[in-house]
Parts: C-alpha cells; sequence; structure tokens
C-alpha cells in the first residue's frame, strides 16, 4: 500500500506518518509551502521532519513543495474570510490527490485530530473531504494531544515539531466551524480551481530525502 502524507512543520502530522509507516505503508510527503504568507522556517523544519521519518522507516522519502501560499492569497482576495481555512483544505486535497494520482498512491494519510483546529471539525472535514475521492485516512483522529506529544517525543520529532517557525497568517479570526458544501462551492466558483491545483502540482519541487 502507498499514501501520500500532507506533512507540516507541527507536531501531528509526523507522528501520523509514523503511525502508518509502522504498518509497513510506503509514504510520499507533500508539503504545503505558505511562503510569502510565511517564512521559510516551516519549509526547513519539514524537510527535517521528512528526514527523521525516513531514518525512522529506513527507507528513502519522496518530498514535494508544493507552492501553497501563492493559492492561500488568491483565495484570501476573492473568496469570503470566514471560509478560508476550509477551500484551503479543500484546495490541499486536491492538490493532494493529483500527485497520488502521479504516483499511483491508494489514499491520503493527514495529522488530522477531531475539533482540534476550525478546519477539524466533524462537519468542515466532511465538507473537505467531499472534494477528493481517494479515501483520507487519520490515525490521529481521536487522540488528545498528550497521547500525541508522548509519541513524538518517543520517536524524536518533537524538539524538531517545535523549533522556532511561523504560524500560517491567513487564518481568519473567525473561521467557520459548521461549513455548508453548497456555500463553499460557491465561494470556489470566484476562483479557478483546476488551474490553480494543475500549476501546483506542475511546480512542485520533489526531493528525495
Amino acid at each position: 500500500m502507498k499514501g501520500i502524507l500532507l506533512l507540516s512543520s507541527g507536531i501531528d502530522s509526523p507522528v501520523a506518518g509514523y503511525l502508518m509507516l509502522k504498518k509497513g505503508v510506503d509514504l510520499i510527503a507533500v508539503h504545503m509551502d505558505n511562503q510569502p504568507l510565511v517564512n521559510e522556517m516551516p519549509k526547513e523544519k519539514t524537510i527535517k521532519l521528512a528526514k527523521k521519518l525516513a531514518v525512522l522507516s529506513g527507507k528513502r522519502i519522496k518530498l514535494y513543495i508544493v507552492n501553497h501560499g501563492r493559492n492561500q492569497v488568491q483565495m484570501i482576495r476573492n473568496t469570503e474570510r470566514k471560509y478560508q481555512c476550509v477551500i484551503c483544505r479543500r484546495m490541499m486535497f486536491r492538490v493532494a490527490e493529483k500527485i497520488a494520482e502521479k504516483e499511483k498512491a491508494d489514499f491520503l494519510v493527514t495529522g488530522e485530530n477531531l475539533a482540534q483546529v476550525a478546519s477539524q471539525t466533524l462537519q468542515n472535514m466532511a465538507v473537505e473531504e467531499s472534494v477528493v475521492k481517494l479515501p483520507i485516512l487519520r490515525p490521529l483522529l481521536c487522540n488528545d494531544k498528550v497521547e500525541t506529544i508522548k509519541i513524538a517525543r518517543e520517536i524524536g520529532t518533537y524538539d524538531l515539531s517545535i523549533e522556532a517557525g511561523m504560524c500560517c497568517s491567513a487564518v481568519p479570526k473567525s473561521p467557520a466551524t459548521k461549513a455548508r458544501l453548497n456555500a463553499v462551492e460557491r465561494e470556489e466558483e470566484k476562483l479557478n480551481i483546476d488551474e490553480m491545483a494543475e500549476k501546483a502540482v506542475s511546480e512542485a519541487e520533489v526531493l528525495e530525502i
């Protein structure tokens, strides 16, 4: 089995990746680089985390670094702010699915944790995952943060994840927590979604870790 891991510089997604690797799943990592809305530090931390996962698995890991910040800017300029996180997540899944098709992967893997942040409420997750056909596996879905941090410490990713970084500045002050699919789709009509996703994939930087 092969999965596409949406890998960020945070605590959760490296742990999710580790748990899948532990099950014998082959992973290809995809990092959504939010520059210019952040500095280079999240990207640099993610590369370190991918290297750590490669060491833990004993296998090389391919890492796609996608220019997601450019798409975020288009969302900020053209859509209702409260839907930013949901539209952002749907774009991530679109891009990841296209990479999965290219790499012949079977599913997507995320570090999502139910209701931990605005985009991860049950209703929002349903709206977000409806945009792709591939299954999305969430190994940490019902973990509390203490459980995830414990694993991160044990596998050596925690100290990397908490290194100084920069949070995404695209997050709105009052994000929608119960987004409706029809409302989100209306907002997406203001964007050239297909072109944005295709360009993100075609221009991605690919590293062999």
